[in-house]
């Protein structure tokens, strides 16, 4: 009996979560950017298994892009452009 209401609690957990993560797409794209996301990532979670949290998913991906953005710019750049010595 403990082992169903563990899974269930933690079923009531995700589709808050889920509910949550809907709530963002009212957001504009400037404002997702802000928190560092992108709309399609907000949509790709979404379209996850419903047993999957998607707000951890979130997590990874704006930190993944915020510590992308942190990067020196030479290891922006991408693959195959030379800067330009001067």
């Amino acid at each position: 009996m403990a082992a169903a209401g563990g899974r269930l609690r933690a079923l009531v957990r995700v589709l808050r979560h889920r509910s949550a993560v809907r709530r963002l797409l009212e957001l504009d794209d400037r404002a997702l950017k802000d928190i560092g996301l992108l709309r399609g990532d907000v949509l790709g979670v979404l379209a996850r298994p419903l047993s999957s949290d998607p707000s951890a998913f979130l997590l990874v991906r704006a930190v993944e892009r915020r510590a992308a953005g942190r990067a020196p710019a030479t290891a922006r750049q991408p693959v195959g452009r030379q800067r330009c010595r001067v």
